[in-house]
């Protein structure tokens, strides 16, 4: 079995096949800050064994862990980089009421530090620690716990700094969590149905190379100012495919400077977009997008991609002295050539695929929806797009548990469900780990 319970005890040991759904980091972060809250240990084998190269614990896992386990005072076997076997045993002091620790007699400082030596994602450290810092805060010395995490800001396959500022804090905000704030003082780089109110363009990119540069001038389009550019294009076109229903119904004085009611289909002419960030990269592997929705209920939808444009480094500047006689033809240049056509065919996939992930996200019907698949009408989208869906999870069942009957409650007849079929294997993953720490 991939975990065991008891009905005898709620301290029981639960042990977790780190296999199970997806398989990765994600189960490893929800159930040691869950065994933490809870008290009960857990012992998770085959840890990320569903990855594909390395498998075991990664830096940012056992920073977590070792962090996690300073503050709850809690003991840990096998929590080194690498480890596929991992213990987490927490204090068990129970409370009175609720399922959670007695938490009145930790000891939380004020500040913390977690400094990674390689550009691990500092967004996953924090999901670990996030849920107990909510529980254990008001026993700080401070009005507020501060962390410093060191390490990825913009890494694949986790939530980006601009991601997380622009998407995660305002979702926590509008569903009610404490105040949180982040900053960031230098990024980190790793290689490698709803009305819709306005969109937000983020875009981290070098300033070259240059289309259609003049040789003496040096002027042209910018590799960052394309991504813009196409980035608003590509909006636009798609949005016009769009079920006009989704879009916020918005005075003609709302729309951005620009925007022709002439040029523009109608049912997406009101929704202004607009660059939120613009930032220069120093590196052709540097290259990010985000894409945000703002929605008339209050929450956000977003959807990002981190790519590379190809190539070691950026080509420098000529200086702006007398410049050398050229020959008719230089192969030098035809190559620095094809390798920018290169750089800018990059560019737009990389629009095209962000655009599109996006799509599917702010659209009413769900991109795993069958053809012949008729729409149940108790049963609609998230207001959340799918990767801050699975970030709530752990927030819903600690909720759950702690209301007195809450997971007896009867779903009704009327009552307006949430489509599954959007659920990750990151949210599914979610879910299970909480059901079997918290039994919800």
């Amino acid at each position: 079995m991939a975990a065991s319970r008891s009905t005898s005890s709620k301290l029981n040991h639960v042990h977790l096949n780190g296999r199970t759904l997806e398989g990765g980091g994600q189960l490893v972060r929800i159930a040691i800050g869950l065994s933490a809250l809870t008290g009960r240990p857990v012992s998770i084998d085959h840890v990320r064994g569903n990855r594909e190269g390395k498998k075991g614990l990664k830096r940012s896992h056992a920073a977590a862990v070792k962090l996690l386990a300073e503050i709850s005072g809690s003991k840990v076997s096998g929590g080194e980089v690498g480890s596929q076997s991992l213990n987490f045993f927490p204090q068990s002091t129970r409370s009175k009421s609720g399922p959670l620790l007695d938490l009145s007699r930790v000891n939380v400082k004020s500040e913390y530090d977690i400094k990674l030596t390689t550009a691990g994602a500092i967004f996953l450290v924090f999901q670990a620690l996030y849920p107990y810092l909510l529980h254990v805060g008001s026993q700080a010395s401070a009005p507020f716990v501060k962390v410093n995490i060191t390490g990825g800001t913009n890494a694949t396959y986790s939530p980006s700094y601009d991601y997380a500022s622009q998407v995660i804090v305002p979702n926590f905000a509008k569903l009610g969590l404490p105040p949180l704030s982040i900053i960031l003082n230098k990024r980190g780089w790793t290689t490698g149905p709803v009305d819709l109110g306005a969109i937000d363009i983020t875009v981290l990119a070098p300033d070259q190379p240059t289309l259609n540069a003049d040789a003496e001038e040096g002027t042209g389009s910018t590799l960052r100012q394309f991504i813009e550019q196409v980035t608003r294009r590509t909006l636009r076109r798609e949005m016009k495919k769009l079920d006009p229903s989704i879009f916020a119904k918005r005075s003609n004085s709302a729309l951005s400077e620009g925007d022709s009611l002439s040029k523009l289909s109608a049912k997406n002419a009101l929704v202004p977009i607009t660059i939120h960030t613009s930032e220069a990269t120093t590196h052709r592997s540097h290259v990010y997008i985000l894409l945000v929705a703002h929605t008339s209920s209050g929450f956000r939808i977003g959807h990002d991609i981190l790519g590379s444009m190809g190539g070691d480094r950026l080509s420098k500047p000529k200086n702006k002295g007398k410049q050398k006689q050229q020959p008719a033809r230089d192969p030098r240049r035809d190559s620095q050539n094809s390798q920018n056509e290169i750089a800018f065919s990059a560019a737009a996939d990389l629009v095209r695929r962000c655009v599109d992930g996006f799509i599917g996200e702010i659209s009413n019907e769900s991109p795993n929806a069958q053809p012949d698949q008729k729409s149940d009408s108790n049963v609609k989208r998230s207001c959340l797009d799918s990767y801050m869906r699975d970030q709530i999870v752990v927030f819903e069942a600690l909720g759950e548990a702690c209301s007195a009957g809450g997971h007896d409650a009867e779903t009704t007849d009327t009552e307006t469900l949430e489509d599954e079929r959007d659920w990750t294997l990151h949210t599914k993953t979610a879910q299970w780990v909480c059901r079997q720490i918290l039994n919800v």
